[in-house]
């Protein structure tokens, strides 16, 4: 079993809270490919990774025909290492809607919706300036990717195989 360690699982908050952008790549059916940066990432236990939808398009059809995924990162600190991940598994995108009950390796999509339902609200973007007007975000649901696998992108590890 996959296993994020601590490390990651403070990488996937948002940007204004010390996380990193990160990035959802999927392909449709017939292998086109998509990837878009994504504001609201955290983890679930050791094994998931939630991601609001509020702006995917492309993403979600892409993820109800093919669900296999990867979310990147890749963010360099100051005085060098960083943070560079690619977590690989099957993902679903838990709308409103859905029967509460229904279970995703593990998840209820109550449990996910009751907590994250409402990222904007929980965690509002400390980063923007005060003279800028953020984007009124209307949370469709929470993306969950149940990850399977872990690979370095780190500059002269890509590609290795973590977990």
């Amino acid at each position: 079993m996959v296993k994020l360690t601590d490390e990651m699982k403070e990488a996937l908050h948002v940007p204004g809270k010390g996380g990193s952008v990160t990035y959802l790549c999927t392909s449709s059916l017939d292998g086109k490919p998509n990837i878009a940066a994504m504001r609201y990432t955290e983890h679930w236990g050791d094994d998931k990774v939630l991601i609001a939808d509020m702006f995917l398009l492309k993403t979600k059809m892409n993820l109800k025909e093919n669900p296999e995924c990867v979310i990147a990162i890749a963010h360099p600190l100051a005085g060098g290492g960083g943070r560079y991940w690619a977590f690989k598994g099957k993902a679903i995108d838990i709308e409103y809607g859905i029967d509460p009950d229904f279970d995703w390796y593990g998840v209820k999509a109550r449990e996910i919706l009751d907590e994250w339902g409402d990222w904007h609200g929980k965690q509002p973007p400390e980063e923007v300036p005060p003279d800028i007007v953020y984007t009124k975000a209307a949370q469709r649901g929470v993306v969950v990717l149940h990850v399977e696998e872990i690979y370095s992108l780190k500059p002269g590890e890509v590609g290795k195989k973590i977990q």
